[in-house]
C-alpha cells in the first residue's frame, strides 16, 4: 500500500511538473498558478527552502516535478512555435477553458474567508498588474532587436552573461502564481529571440547535421537556467513568508494575478499580431491557417470543453479530499 502511494505521489508529481512545464512555455499562462491548481506550489515552496535541512524530501518532491517540466518545455517550445504561427487563438482558448475550470480549486484555498479592504484591493491591484503587462507587451513589442543580438551571439559573447538575470526575472513570475515568466520575456522582447533561436539551432543540427550552433544552444540554456535557479531560491523564502505569516492576504492577490493572467491571454503582443494578421497585415512567422469566423467559433467551443473537464477534475479531487477527511475522521473517534 505505502508503495502504491509513494508511486501515485510520483506520477501526480511529475504530472505536475508536466502542467507547469506547459504553463511556462505559453505567455500569459503561470507555471506557478498550475502548480497551486495541482496542489503542489507550497510542496515545491517548502522543499526549495528546506533543501539543506530536509534533503532527501527535497529531492522526492523537486525530481519529478522537474522532470515533467524539462519532458514538457522542450517540445511545447517546438509545437508552440508552430502553433504561434498557424493556429495561436485556439492554442490561447485550450489553456483558458483550463484556467478558468480550475480557478475554484485556487478559491477553495481561502474558502469560507470574507475578504477585508486590504485583500480586495489586493486582488484589484494584482489583477492589474498583470493586465498591465499584457498592455506593455503590445506597446514595446516592435521597438526591440533583441533577435538580431542572437543571430550574432558569437560577436555579442555579453549576451550570455544578460540571460543570467532575465533568467532570474522570469523566475519571480515562475515562483508567482499569476505571473507569467513567458509574458515577462516578451515585455522585455527575450521570449521570441529565445524560443526561435533554440528551435532554428536545434534544427540546424538535427536536419541538416549543421552542429556549429550547439554550442551556443548550450550556453544560452545554461545561462538562463543559472538565472532561473537564482531567481526560485530567492522568491521562494520570500513566498514562504509570505504564506507562513499572511496566508489569506496573499492567495487573495494571487487570485487577482490568475484573473489578470486570464485577460491578457487574449491580449498580449504575440496574440494581437495575430489579430493584425486577421484584419489584413503581414507579419513573418504568423499564417493563421482558418479565417477568423471559423477559427473563433472553435476556439470559444474548446474553450468551453476544457473549461468543463478542468472543472470535473476539479470536482473529482474536491471529493477525493473529503473522503480522505471523513476517512481520518473516522479513525480518530
Amino acid at each position: 500500500m505505502l508503495l502504491y502511494l509513494t508511486r501515485m505521489k510520483f506520477l501526480k508529481r511529475l504530472l505536475a511538473g508536466m502542467g507547469i512545464g506547459v504553463g511556462a512555455a505559453i505567455p500569459g499562462v503561470s507555471g506557478a498558478a498550475i502548480a497551486v491548481i495541482f496542489r503542489v506550489y507550497e510542496d515545491i515552496i517548502e522543499a526549495v527552502n528546506s533543501f539543506r535541512k530536509r534533503f532527501g524530501y527535497a529531492i522526492k518532491v523537486l525530481i519529478p516535478i522537474l522532470l515533467g517540466i524539462v519532458l514538457a518545455v522542450i517540445p511545447c517550445i517546438y509545437l508552440f512555435s508552430l502553433a504561434f504561427e498557424y493556429l495561436m487563438f485556439v492554442l490561447i482558448c485550450i489553456f483558458a477553458g483550463f484556467l478558468i475550470g480550475s480557478f475554484p480549486s485556487i478559491t477553495d484555498k481561502v474558502k469560507g474567508v470574507k475578504p477585508n479592504k486590504l485583500q480586495i484591493m489586493l486582488i484589484i491591484t494584482g489583477a492589474l498588474f498583470v493586465i498591465a503587462l499584457g498592455v506593455l507587451s503590445v506597446a514595446f513589442g516592435d521597438k526591440m532587436n533583441i533577435m538580431g543580438l542572437f543571430q550574432n551571439i558569437n560577436k555579442n559573447w555579453w549576451l550570455y552573461l544578460v540571460l543570467i538575470p532575465v533568467g532570474a526575472l522570469a523566475a519571480v513570475a515562475l515562483t508567482v502564481p499569476g505571473l507569467s515568466g513567458s509574458l515577462i520575456l516578451l515585455v522585455i522582447g527575450f521570449y521570441r529571440p529565445l524560443v526561435d533561436s533554440a528551435r532554428e539551432w536545434a534544427g540546424m543540427a538535427i536536419k541538416n547535421g549543421d552542429w556549429s550552433m550547439i554550442g551556443p544552444l548550450f550556453g544560452v540554456i545554461g545561462c538562463f537556467g543559472i538565472g532561473c535557479l537564482i531567481g526560485v531560491v530567492l522568491v521562494s523564502k520570500v513566498m514562504t513568508y509570505l504564506l507562513k505569516n499572511h496566508r489569506n492576504s496573499t492567495f487573495f492577490a494571487i487570485i487577482g494575478f490568475i484573473l489578470g493572467s486570464i485577460c491578457i491571454l487574449f491580449f498580449n503582443y504575440n496574440i494581437y499580431q495575430y489579430y493584425l494578421v486577421w484584419s489584413g497585415a503581414t507579419i513573418d512567422k504568423i499564417n493563421p491557417i482558418l479565417k477568423m469566423y471559423v477559427e473563433i467559433p472553435i476556439g470559444i467551443a474548446v474553450m468551453i470543453a476544457c473549461g468543463i473537464v478542468s472543472y470535473l477534475l476539479v470536482r473529482a479531487e474536491r471529493k477525493a479530499n473529503q473522503e480522505k477527511e471523513d476517512n481520518d475522521t473516522e479513525k480518530v473517534e
